[in-house]
């Protein structure tokens, strides 16, 4: 079970390195917040303190309200110096203490040590009791590897941005990902809660050898294997697993997930969607299940980003709950036919 338990919290932290290539690809996909207007940004060099304020201001917003999306305005009051910063710089290294908090440092390369003005690339580096601990690529997970966090300090710009390098969307061994080893686990009664559905970890890869190691622990006999498919039998009953439907452009998706035991299927569909001024009207509250935003009042979101709708997630993960008990294992409720 703790092998599981580690694995899982494994994909539940959000990475921010990359190699050493550059950026500045056209086919990187760049992920930003909304740009603020009226922010001003000053450099106190003297103090190593960078003081980001902004005008009363207004910025255009997908928003939610009452189960609708429209585009339209957000309006934002004046707000002087309450952004602070420190950083110090070492050699060719920036570090950054944001919003004054000393025991969280980021590390950064790129710019020049003699201006700050610039693009910094954060390093990966992190401090951990009193040691900075740069970890190689061969230690660094699989987005990690394709993922940058870029820093960029102007006089009215200081944000850092994610960017995916181009070969991170290329991957498609689905079958050998942390979804699979999800779903080994809740049919071995290792999760009884854990839900199979999301399926962004479908794109987190695990080395084939360590799956193999997991089939054989736990006595999974695999049948048939594809890149979106697999037929396994564990305990006497066979499950075939399969991508019947993909789409992924960027950091949108499209994914449509069966399984099957038997005579009986369960299935859903999910999507994932960076919300613009173009489709922000056709978003729907169907199977929402997560997104990017911020409260802007009680009753309405600002979309930052990305939105997830999944349809038959609840019932497919219901249907789960059942067999993941030991005394479920020939449950009825598997699925439907």
């Amino acid at each position: 079970m703790n092998r599981y338990f580690c694995l899982l919290a494994s994909v539940l932290f959000f990475f921010a390195c990359s190699d050493d290539s550059s950026s500045s690809s056209p086919e990187n996909a760049e992920t930003t917040e909304p740009q603020q207007e009226s922010r001003h940004v000053s450099i106190d060099k003297e103090n190593r303190r960078i003081v980001v304020s902004q005008d009363a201001h207004t910025v255009e917003f997908c928003t939610l309200h009452q189960n609708a999306f429209s585009w339209g305005e957000i309006s934002y009051e004046e707000d002087q110096g309450s952004d602070v910063s420190t950083y110090e710089i070492h050699g060719d290294t920036l570090v950054v203490f944001f919003n004054g908090n000393t025991d969280d440092p980021h590390y950064y390369l790129g710019g020049s040590t003699e201006k700050i003005y610039g693009e910094w690339k954060n390093t990966g580096c992190f401090k951990y009791q009193d040691n900075v601990i740069c970890p190689s690529k061969e230690e660094r997970g699989f987005e990690e590897q394709y993922k940058e966090l870029i820093l960029t300090i102007s006089e009215n710009k200081f944000q850092e941005e994610q960017v995916y390098k181009s070969a991170y969307f290329k991957y498609d061994d689905y079958m050998n990902s942390v979804y699979l080893l999800n779903l080994y686990a809740v049919l071995e009664n290792e999760f009884t809660g854990l839900t199979v559905g999301l399926s962004s970890t479908l794109f987190s890869p695990e080395p084939e050898a360590y799956i193999k190691t997991i089939e054989k622990e736990t006595d999974i006999e695999v049948l048939e294997q594809t890149k979106t498919s697999k037929k396994f039998k564990l305990d006497g009953k066979t499950y075939d697993v399969k991508i019947t439907d993909i789409e992924r452009d960027s950091l949108d998706y499209k994914v449509a997930i069966s399984v099957k035991a038997g005579d009986k299927e369960c299935s859903y569909e999910e999507r994932q969607v960076n919300v613009t001024k173009e489709n922000c009207k056709d978003q729907t509250t169907e199977g929402l299940q997560n997104y990017d935003a911020q409260r802007n009042s009680q009753d309405t979101l600002a979309i930052r980003g990305t939105i997830v709708n999944a349809v038959g997630l609840d019932e497919f993960d219901f249907k789960f709950y059942f067999i993941s008990h030991k005394i479920g294992r020939n449950n009825k409720m598997f699925c439907d036919s």
